[in-house]
């Protein structure tokens, strides 16, 4: 990344918490800049949006202004754009939200499906998401890692991790109030 921070913005597919913005663009447009903008040009890109919307299931939105869109779609017309030009890897923050319980489903089917081959950092705040998703799963309180295990280990008798978590964050909190 210090070295040549191009290349590695290139193996990187990033989904940002609430994002926005092209709010003129179609889809169509917005998925051909953002994949011109990571070298993808002619047939090539005509193909990876084709691609990538039927894996995110946008078809339908490609010629609607990305300001028509509910939350939802935007959320999807977003995940399309981090993996547009199939990064190894994908940093998603927050890929559900917005979404209804089918998508969810889907978004949650999509990333399993592509993590064999690719590390996929997923940052959220919902539970479930890391108890349906991840197979490793690191807990920060207040910029310190207090857990890094998996959701299984992790789990109460439920298949749960709230219990952990609340366990973990309140002991994080107590002993960082005791070194004060």
């Amino acid at each position: 990344i210090q070295t040549n921070r191009y290349l590695a913005k290139s193996y990187i597919g990033y989904l940002p918490e609430a994002a926005g913005g092209f709010p003129h663009l179609t889809v169509r447009e917005f998925l051909t800049f953002c994949g011109e903008s990571r070298g993808l040009a002619g047939l090539h890109l005509s193909e990876a949006i084709a691609k990538t919307c039927s894996l995110v299931d946008l078809s339908n939105a490609l010629d609607k202004s990305m300001k028509s869109l509910s939350k939802g779609w935007r959320q999807r017309a977003w995940l399309a754009q981090a993996i547009i030009h199939d990064p190894p890897v994908l940093i998603l923050d927050e890929p559900t939200d917005g979404l209804d319980p089918l998508q969810k489903e889907n978004v949650r089917d999509l990333i399993r499906s592509v993590a064999s081959d690719k590390a996929i950092i997923l940052s959220t705040h919902i539970l479930e998401e890391a108890e349906e998703i991840c197979n490793r799963a690191i807990i920060i309180n207040d910029g310190q890692v207090v857990a890094d295990d998996t959701p299984k280990n992790m789990a109460n008798k439920n298949g749960r991790i709230g219990e952990a978590f609340s366990k973990l964050v309140i002991t994080s909190q107590l002993i960082d109030k005791n070194l004060s």
